[in-house]
């Protein structure tokens, strides 16, 4: 069962670069995976490691000024 929806993601994944979708679709996207990258580094830090830190929001704050 797992080894089909892993398999079935990765042709997900595959077929996403020629679907003719809006740019605006795109963007959306990027900026889901994004957001989902900083929650997920802030779940690690806050809740798994049990550190409270505000240099990882720095460094997100750093590269969105900087883009």
């Amino acid at each position: 069962m797992r080894r089909g929806f892993l398999l079935f993601f990765v042709l997900v994944l595959a077929l996403l670069p020629v679907l003719p979708v809006p740019e605006f679709w795109i963007t959306q996207a990027n900026y889901i995976g994004l957001y989902a990258l900083v929650v997920i580094g802030l779940v690690l830090l806050t809740g798994v490691a049990g550190l409270t830190s505000f240099g990882q929001a720095a460094f997100v704050g750093m590269g969105a000024y900087t883009a």
